[in-house]
């Protein structure tokens, strides 16, 4: 959930409850020449007829584009263009641009459901909490108890599974480590076994599992995170 709030020159965005406050100045100043590079980045916006064009830079390097992993430097530009289309939609038009990691710009389009006028509503994520009991334990613990999985298993584990939305995941097998590329062209991030067929994912929190038919063959890859599981097909 996105909220956008706005006092004179100034919108003020906020994503979610834990993320910082995103500024958006609309008093007609340039893009810094030399941003000190932040998460959410420095942004400015003008009117284009009925679109608002927000553009931002000076992001640090040390997030992903998507939760594929496609990464990004501090070389960074986004430009942002809104357009309300009626009382309760909204378009939304992105294009990224960053000379120093992909050959050329891209742009994505996405319909928006827009409420205007509502009062922002008070978010507590402690209540009615139910992410702590499944919070435990720590990656230094994990680490140490972590098994050793012959690389015949670990073989059987190689290839591409398909998790719809989230893309085509591939695991390899490094040395005599398991690890997952979630897109192409991005870093393999390993993975830590805890069974001959239960692996710690650490990057993002969650476990991969794999299940395998009666002849042994691997069919199935499963996601767990807090929010649940998620399995994938293996396709090749």
């Amino acid at each position: 959930m996105l909220a956008v709030l706005q006092s004179a020159n100034l919108l003020h965005v906020f994503y979610e409850g834990g993320s910082p406050t995103r500024e958006v100045h609309l008093d007609g100043r340039a893009l810094p020449k030399d941003p000190t590079p932040t998460w959410m980045g420095y942004s400015t916006a003008r009117w284009d007829g009925d679109t608002l064009v927000v553009e931002t830079a000076g992001y640090n390097d040390k997030t992903w584009l998507d939760f594929n992993g496609h990464p990004h430097s501090e070389a960074l530009h986004v430009t942002e263009r809104f357009r309300r289309v009626d009382f309760g939609h909204m378009q939304l038009e992105v294009t990224y641009e960053d000379p120093k990691t992909y050959v050329k710009p891209w742009t994505i389009k996405l319909d928006v459901a827009y409420m205007p006028d509502t009062d922002m509503l008070e978010n507590v994520c402690l209540e009615n909490e139910k992410d702590r009991t499944r919070l435990v334990g720590s990656v230094s613990a994990d680490r140490k108890a972590e098994k050793k999985v012959a690389r015949e298993v670990l073989q059987k584990y190689v290839g591409s599974y398909d998790f719809g939305p989230l893309g085509i995941w591939r695991i390899l097998v490094d040395g005599d480590q398991l690890k997952t590329q979630m897109a192409d062209g991005v870093t393999p991030q390993p993975l830590m076994a805890q069974s001959d067929t239960k692996f710690m994912f650490p990057a993002i929190g969650g476990t991969l599992t794999f299940v395998t038919d009666a002849t042994g063959a691997t069919t199935t890859m499963i996601l767990t995170v807090v929010e649940g599981d998620m399995p994938a097909k293996k396709v090749r």
